[in-house]
């Protein structure tokens, strides 16, 4: 697996369970976590395979951002 880093302006933890769950049931193969403890709420993801267009297609649809680091 390899790990790819994004920085979101996801302000809750409500919003980031959200996010989560939906790029869940997209990008079944993974493991997802926020790090709220760093200001830029990093979502961090671990899958096999090629997945950015993907999880911003979701970001976008529920009217946040992401930029991939």
């Amino acid at each position: 697996m390899h790990s790819e880093a994004y920085k979101t302006n996801i302000r809750t933890k409500k919003d980031a369970s959200l996010i989560v769950a939906l790029l869940q049931f997209v990008i079944s193969d993974c493991i997802i976590n926020f790090d709220f403890k760093n200001r830029e709420r990093i979502l961090r993801i671990e899958t096999n395979r090629e997945i950015k267009e993907m999880v911003y297609g979701v970001f976008n649809k529920q009217g946040f951002y992401c930029q991939k680091l």
